[in-house]
């Protein structure tokens, strides 16, 4: 039945291939299942003169690496016929198992291809396979294509650690939030480098940008708004609303340090979170609290805390209505809205709320433009698509122990992020979850 198996599948990659033998033979440690082929002898058109060449000039016996799915790895050893033609002109005859000067099986290439898809490192398929971890490698580089794609009308830019040149320890990553894909990776965020990308990129196609999400670099905001003339620079509200809550922890970690009140000290250290929450998610809920020996919710707690420090309270209260400006205001009257709390910011007197104020001036425009809308759902510009395409390639460094390449890199993360059909369906059945079974 096995050995049927076999048989059916090599007959399937070349339906003109004749089994002459099968043996089990240890190789390099390793019990491999050969089958010793021969092929249906068919003429040759010459690719020099054009005429059908039908003089054998010799045999040679190739190795070639196949099938990987049964009890045993199997290797093909094909006889195959070089021919001569009248003209001198000599060359192998046609077969669909293995390619030009190749030990790889064409199937094991496909298969090589598809396990790289998961999340694997090279060196797990590599041993899965049979084979090298060089030639998962150069297979994987020489089958795919991993050519940048277009710049859509909105893309998001950010960096990740990449850590493989000293020089840039940071690459950066551009994607389209329309249509959910990574357009390129780049091995460096640094201005000139930047300069020369979109420098190559046509002219034509950098003017249909018209929204760039970025982060607080400011070489992002200098280079886009150089080459894209008609795009509008957009903050990520994830990072003009972090730079709001890192100096106000700055403040808590003051008062924290400096107030005589012991209860409010160990308050401020164990709930340090919930003084940087929007105030609508504050819970509810009342539990016990050792520290004040009585039961109190988490909005009880914050405000037991900010109304022992007139700064605190103060810095709360501009911080909650940062959240309400985020949540409540439209780009029409984002500018107005902005400008009143710059202002209130800068009235508190309080340091870290100054430096909030600089740092929203210096990027005025950008957290306004944060507010545009685009796409049938009118849905607010972020980084959060390129946000989540960040976690993916952390994953991919993980699992991979790192990598020294960084074509090798960008290569993985553009195939394991590119969007393709499933291979495999879904059971339509849920399978019921066990119950644990408590051990006495």
């Amino acid at each position: 039945m096995y050995n049927d198996i076999l048989t059916h599948n090599i007959k399937l990659i070349d339906e003109k291939m004749i089994i002459n033998d099968v043996k089990n033979e240890i190789i390099n440690g390793t019990t491999y299942k050969v089958y010793y082929v021969t092929r249906k002898f068919e003429p040759v058109v010459c690719p020099e003169c054009g005429s059908f060449v039908y003089r054998i000039k010799e045999y040679k016996t190739r190795s070639v690496k196949t099938f990987v799915n049964y009890d045993y790895p199997v290797i093909v050893k094909y006889k195959q016929r070089r021919l001569v033609c009248a003209c001198g002109k000599t060359m192998n005859e046609y077969n669909s198992i293995v390619g030009k000067r190749n030990r790889v099986s064409n199937y094991l290439k496909r298969e090589i291809l598809k396990q790289c898809k998961y999340k694997h490192s090279f060196k797990t398929v590599a041993q899965e396979l049979h084979v090298d971890t060089m030639t998962v490698i150069n297979t994987f580089m020489e089958n795919v294509n991993f050519d940048r794609k277009e710049l859509d009308e909105v893309i998001c830019v950010d960096e990740f650690s990449a850590k493989i040149d000293s020089d840039n320890p940071y690459a950066c990553i551009i994607g389209s939030p329309v249509t959910k894909e990574i357009i390129d990776i780049l091995p460096s965020r640094h201005k000139a480098y930047l300069e020369r990308y979109l420098g190559r990129i046509p002219k034509k196609e950098r003017l249909n940008v018209k929204i760039v999400n970025i982060d607080m670099w400011p070489a992002y905001k200098e280079v886009f708004s150089s080459y894209c003339w008609n795009c509008k620079i957009a903050v990520d509200p994830f990072h003009w609303i972090s730079h709001a809550t890192k100096q106000f922890h700055i403040l808590r970690r003051e008062v924290e340090d400096n107030t005589p009140n012991l209860k409010v000290k160990s308050l401020l250290r164990d709930n340090w979170k919930s003084f940087t929450k929007n105030e609508s998610l504050l819970k509810e809920n009342m539990f016990f609290s050792r520290i004040l020996n009585s039961y109190i919710t988490e909005r009880g707690i914050v405000e037991y805390c900010i109304n022992s420090d007139y700064r605190l309270e103060e810095a709360w209260q501009l911080i909650q209505k940062i959240y309400r400006f985020r949540d409540e205001f439209v780009y029409e009257n984002a500018r107005d809205e902005l400008s009143e709390i710059i202002k209130e910011l800068e009235k508190s007197k309080i340091e870290e709320m100054i430096d909030i104020a600089k740092t929203y001036r210096n990027w005025f425009d950008e957290i306004c433009n944060s507010f545009i809308t685009y796409g049938p759902y009118n849905k607010k510009t972020s980084n959060a698509f390129i946000e989540g395409k960040n976690r993916l390639v952390k994953e991919i460094k993980a699992f991979s122990c790192g990598f020294n390449n960084f074509d090798i890199y960008r290569a993985r993360i553009l195939y394991i992020s590119a969007n393709q059909k499933k291979e495999f369906k879904k059971n339509s059945k849920r399978i019921p979850n066990r119950k644990r079974v408590r051990k006495h």
